[in-house]
C-alpha cells in the first residue's frame, strides 16, 4: 500500500495552513474600547491634528493658544454629553474673542444631538453638520478621533486626523 505519502502530504499541508494562519493575526497597538456610556462633563486635555496644521502645529490646543492672542479657550471649554442625547458647549470668556466657532475644533456645539453605539459616536450639530467619532478608549479619559476638513486659515480645505482627550 502508497497511501503513507497521501497521509504525510496532508499532515504538511494542515500545518503549513495552521502557521499561515497564526501569521495572519496582527496585534492592535491601539485598541478601542467599546465605550458603555460618556454621559458627563468633560475639559479637553488634549487635541491633536495629523498632518499638522500650517505644517508646524500638531498640538491644537497650543497653535489656538499662538494664533488667537494666547486664548485658553480650548482649556476652559467644558463639553457636556447628556443621557437625552444632547450635547452641549459651554461658552466661557476666553472663547469669546477667537474668529472661529469652537465648534470648528471640537466638531461639537451648544446645541448639538449624540448617539454612541459600540465604539461609534455620532454628533450632530445645531446646524445639521454630522461629525463621526471613534470612541478610542473612554475610562478614566475619553479619547475620540475623528476625520475633518479644517481651511482655516488657509483657503484650501485639508482632511486631518484629530485626536482629542477628554476628563471628567
Amino acid at each position: 500500500m502508497k497511501k503513507a505519502p497521501l497521509s504525510s502530504l496532508f499532515l504538511c499541508a494542515s500545518v503549513m495552513a495552521l502557521l499561515l494562519g497564526f501569521d495572519s493575526c496582527t496585534k492592535t497597538d491601539n485598541p478601542v474600547t467599546p465605550a458603555t456610556t460618556i454621559e458627563g462633563s468633560y475639559k479637553i486635555t488634549a487635541l491633536t491634528a495629523d498632518p499638522k496644521v500650517l505644517g508646524t502645529f500638531s498640538d491644537l490646543i497650543a497653535a489656538s493658544k499662538l494664533l488667537f492672542s494666547n486664548t485658553t479657550c480650548l482649556n476652559d471649554l467644558t463639553i457636556t454629553f447628556k443621557a437625552d442625547g444632547t450635547a452641549t458647549t459651554d461658552n466661557p470668556n476666553s472663547c469669546q474673542s477667537i474668529p472661529v466657532p469652537v465648534s470648528t475644533f471640537t466638531g461639537i456645539d451648544a446645541s448639538s444631538k449624540w448617539v454612541l453605539n459600540g465604539s461609534k459616536l455620532s454628533v450632530t450639530r445645531g446646524d445639521g453638520t454630522k461629525t463621526e467619532y471613534t470612541v478610542v478608549n473612554s475610562t478614566p479619559t475619553l479619547k475620540l478621533q475623528w476625520q475633518g476638513m479644517l481651511n482655516y486659515p488657509a483657503p484650501d480645505p485639508t482632511v486631518y486626523t484629530f485626536n482629542m482627550e477628554l476628563k471628567k
